[in-house]
């Protein structure tokens, strides 16, 4: 009887122990991830710092029994590994997942599994790809399809015949590579772009005497004759003719003069010869400069100039043509009967900011939306518009006149509204902080 017993209760014990075992292993094979709960924040989109998607685990002692470890790791599914540190939170080893609850039952899996069939311990829904699947969107169906895919691996096939087997770590090693590819070839794009464009800025640059001397020659003949220094014309069709030559001329010097400042900006940089500048006078000169193509637009041209300013130091030529591309700008965006304001103002000395100046030009023209503004000051760039296909024009007037404003250490800002006007603002300080030829302003700026 007691024989008996004995038996009924070994087969008792050997069957719950197999059924703890094969609780056990079915765990050991599971997929971290596949139950509970995620341990930690998710990583916001476009992080890819380790920390983003470090779980935030509370880490084990090298003294922690091995049988506590494998208590925390069926009571969460979720765990991949535990860290182990020492008293000051350095890590000193890792315990993996898999490894541990593998070597915890394997004694036992020999006697256990040797004679059954292999569908007990197989992965039963494992991802299976077609051969043709590219290697970015095998990756992603890597991640959609969870852990299991990561630790298990999954299956090609091609006909939906058995192909062959592969791993998360292969896909991760090709796009690695295939990263790295693309950044080769990005890298050469941008630097075979730069040597185009290098190329482009030096030969216009290169260019100035070229493009300058047959213009400076066709306007000194055509005034010539306009002027009739050596005699009657003889005929006034031809002096017509002649007045439209010289005020061709003239627009083309003035878009090649700005066409090579900015080729000249990108090659080598402007130079500016600094000295001190009234900034009073140099303003009442360029209103002057204006006031013709004002009076025949019928745009009122007016100006707020205080009775004194204090002498700054910068570029008086350079300065001057700033001012002459905003004021001829806003006359030629201005409707017959608005109004062109210059105003001066001069700014104290700030915490962190040294003392300044204001230059505004307000006008009451056609205004831009906020979509606009960064066109007008790209280069070549135009608002669509009919004062725009009245008036010819590059679009290089603004995106040099903020080119010129930041070699002075200042800058260009724009504040518009469709239908009510625009105002440029260029601020520059007392004494011009000029940039060292060549830099890029924005780059400067950033600290690159």
């Amino acid at each position: 009887m007691s024989d008996l017993f004995d038996r009924k209760s070994g087969a008792v014990m050997r069957q719950t122990r197999e059924e703890d075992l094969d609780r056990l292993i079915a765990l050991a094979l599971a997929a971290p991830g596949d139950t509970g709960s995620a341990i930690g924040d998710m990583p916001a989109p476009g992080d890819w710092r380790a920390g983003a998607i470090a779980l935030r685990a509370t880490p084990i002692a090298a003294t922690t029994h091995c049988m506590d470890v494998v208590d925390r790791f069926l009571r969460d599914p979720t765990l991949p590994a535990l860290a182990v540190v020492d008293g000051n939170d350095r890590p000193i080893g890792l315990v993996g997942r898999t490894h541990l609850l593998y070597e915890f039952a394997r004694p036992f899996i020999r006697d256990l599994y040797a004679r059954r069939p292999i569908r007990e311990l197989m992965a039963r829904d494992p991802l299976v790809v077609d051969e043709e699947t590219g290697i970015e969107a095998l990756g992603a169906e890597i991640t959609a399809a969870g852990g299991g895919a990561f630790s298990a691996g999954f299956v090609v096939t091609a006909g939906g015949r058995y192909l062959g087997v592969g791993s998360a770590l292969d896909v991760m090693r090709r796009l690695v590579a295939r990263m790295a590819e693309h950044n080769r070839a990005l890298d050469r794009a941008v630097e075979e772009a730069e040597r185009a464009n290098a190329a482009k800025t030096a030969f216009l640059a290169n260019m100035s005497h070229e493009l300058r001397t047959p213009l400076n020659a066709v306007l000194g003949f055509s005034e010539i004759i306009m002027t009739q220094m050596l005699g009657p014309v003889g005929h006034a069709r031809y002096l017509e003719y002649i007045g439209d030559i010289h005020s061709s001329a003239e627009h083309l010097l003035s878009l090649i003069n700005d066409l090579l400042d900015i080729a000249k900006a990108d090659a080598t940089g402007l130079p500016l010869d600094i000295e001190p500048v009234d900034v009073i006078s140099l303003a009442a000169e360029t209103l002057r400069m204006v006031a013709p193509r004002a009076e025949k637009a019928g745009v009122v041209l007016a100006a707020d100039l205080p009775e004194r300013m204090p002498v700054i130091t910068g570029d008086r030529r350079r300065l001057r043509q700033i001012l002459l591309n905003l004021l001829s700008n806003a006359v030629k965006f201005t409707p017959d009967g608005g109004e062109v304001r210059l105003i001066l103002e001069d700014l104290p000395a700030e915490p962190g900011e040294p003392a300044r100046i204001r230059m505004m030009v307000a006008d009451t023209g056609i205004g831009m939306t906020a979509e606009q503004i960064p066109i007008a000051l790209s280069r070549f760039g135009q608002i669509d518009s009919s004062l725009t296909r009245r008036h010819d024009g590059t679009g290089l007037g603004l995106p040099l006149s903020r080119a010129l404003a930041e070699m002075h250490g200042g800058g260009l800002t724009i504040d518009s509204t469709p239908g009510f006007g625009t105002t440029i603002t260029v601020t520059l300080p007392h004494r011009a902080m000029v940039r060292p030829a060549g830099t890029d302003p924005v780059k400067a700026d950033q600290g690159l």
